[in-house]
């Protein structure tokens, strides 16, 4: 296989996995208000705790969302109820 043509493999083995695997195309920001703009880590966490961890820092107001595929969404309800438990300390024993 010439050298030229490896890069091309590798990018349809991962365009495949993306599709395969849509895990692939998820993770979880922190984001937050600061003089009346909305802000964001822009740090990519595997987990939502991870997320929530990297607002705290940030005051009351910090909150986790979504991003798949590029795009970002609100937490399902699921997802949000595991934010809350960190942020509540329901999780605190595991974190």
């Amino acid at each position: 296989m010439s050298t030229t043509a490896r890069p091309t493999l590798v990018a349809e083995i991962f365009a495949t996995l993306r599709v395969r695997y849509g895990a692939l195309n998820l993770h979880y920001e922190a984001g937050w208000t600061d003089s009346w703009t909305f802000r964001r880590c822009g740090h990519i966490h595997d987990s939502l705790v991870e997320a929530a961890k990297c607002g705290i820092p940030q005051g009351a107001g910090w909150y986790v969302f979504a991003v798949e595929n590029g795009r970002e969404r609100e937490l399902s309800a699921s997802e949000d109820k595991i934010v809350n438990d960190f942020r509540f300390g329901r999780l605190a024993a595991h974190a």
